[in-house]
């Protein structure tokens, strides 16, 4: 691994995490369901629940989540056997210099992303700490009292996410359980058969919405997988993480919305009595989603500037996130970062083919025999980006035709296939 300099960062940016630091299946479990709870869940379980029948979403979040399980396996397995992190993997795949593109696009993605959801973090805390004291706290001071826990741990690494998760999940599904209990016996469980006020959602389509939110989770799966004991444990965490972290939100969601009569969650906790503990959940769901953000994004950007200190790169990505938010530009970027979220999808598709069928290239004695460039993968992924974004509805895309109704899976699966039958057509021709 010549042109990538090694660290004694603690946290194996650059290089494979070694057996004596590797963690057993449920703390890494712990790590996917702390990310699943969060807002974006909630506010899934909202709009299922304006659209359709409460069991009819029930299934529909099950089956979704279940998916994105299954594909969890997949990644969570290549991470833990390579030990790697997903933009090291791409390194591979893709080659050195080639893994830089993809190393930008997923650092792009991860960071714009960690913006978003701070300025999203400092709208909804503000407006609950408005409701519990009657006072207003500017947003740009809770973006950057927000960005900043972000940032600490994911500047203290894996290790600092890991305890986090840990202590913060059972917290948390603890006092969403108990709101969950109080609303049923305030108003009983009558409400979950009221039919759906809004415009129908087909079941397909929810299906859909469920495994598109968590969709790049699965990609960038290795970050938290390489630090498994072994690929049995990652793909346990892998599948109990996905599909319970994804769905156990939404589902939460669901009946709140259906028993309380109201789409306003923040609400509902006021209305229970709940006020200082629905700070603590909106803080900690966010704390504990978000620093993966920028926990990824440095990994990725790490591949890019190889002479750069990981550190330095987390703390310089997280100040910019930070500041993306308190001056509420991060709203701008919503559009271009679905753009750019199409992009990262494929990368998946290309280095699960890659692994399972050329496994020698991850061998320690290959990494000295990469190439700069591997064409085909960069052909695969421009075929499977281009066909993820005919299948994206606009802005990220035109909406020109359908596959799996999910365009990131779309990508995954042409980019795959693609870079399989060029592969060997090109061995062949050899």
């Amino acid at each position: 691994m010549e042109e990538v300099a090694e660290t004694n960062s603690g946290n194996y940016e650059r290089e494979r995490v070694p057996e004596k630091d590797r963690k057993r299946w449920l703390s890494i479990s712990m790590v996917w369901i702390a990310i699943g709870i969060d807002l974006s869940g909630m506010f899934m379980g909202v709009a299922l629940s304006q659209g359709m029948a409460f069991w009819t979403a029930i299934s529909a979040v099950a089956i979704g989540s279940i998916i994105l399980g299954v594909l969890a396996v997949g990644t969570t397995y290549i991470g833990a056997k390579a030990g790697l992190s997903t933009g090291m993997i791409s390194r591979i795949s893709f080659g050195k210099k080639g893994a830089s593109l993809m190393g930008a696009i997923m650092g792009i993605s991860s960071l714009g992303w960690f913006g978003v959801q701070i300025g999203f973090f400092a709208e909804n805390i503000g407006s609950a700490i408005s409701q519990l004291t009657n006072t207003a706290v500017p947003s740009w001071l809770l973006s950057l009292i927000g960005g900043s826990l972000m940032m600490l741990s994911a500047f203290w690494g894996y290790q600092a996410i890991e305890k986090l998760c840990t202590y913060s999940v059972p917290l948390l599904a603890a006092l969403i359980i108990i709101a969950t209990i109080m609303s049923i016996n305030k108003n009983g469980a009558a409400g979950l058969a009221i039919p759906p006020q809004g415009s129908t959602t087909s079941f397909g389509l929810a299906v859909s919405l469920v495994i598109g939110v968590y969709m790049v989770g699965v990609v960038m799966a290795p970050d938290v997988a390489r630090w498994a004991q072994n690929p049995k444990q990652a793909m346990i965490a892998g599948f109990v993480g996905f599909t319970i972290g994804n769905s156990f939100m939404i589902i939460i969601s669901l009946i709140l919305v259906k028993v309380m009569n109201t789409s306003d969650l923040t609400a509902v906790f006021f209305t229970l009595g709940l006020g200082i503990p629905s700070i603590l959940v909106l803080t900690l769901a966010q704390w504990t989603t978000n620093t993966n953000n920028l926990y990824s994004a440095s990994l990725d950007f790490s591949i890019v500037f190889k002479r750069v200190n990981p550190k330095i790169i987390t703390v310089t990505c997280g100040s910019l996130g930070i500041l993306m938010a308190m001056f509420g530009i991060y709203g701008m970027f919503e559009n271009f970062l679905s753009i750019v979220t199409v992009l990262v999808s494929p990368i998946a598709g290309i280095y699960m083919i890659d692994y399972f069928f050329y496994k020698e290239k991850y061998e320690f004695s290959y990494e000295e025999k990469l190439q700069d460039y591997y064409p085909i993968s960069i052909i695969s992924w421009v075929i499977g980006s281009t066909i993820a974004f005919m299948t994206s509805q606009p802005p990220a895309g035109f909406g020109l035709f359908t596959l799996t109704n999910v365009s990131a899976l779309d990508g995954i699966l042409v980019a795959g296939i693609s870079y399989f039958v060029l592969t060997k057509l090109n061995k062949g021709r050899k």
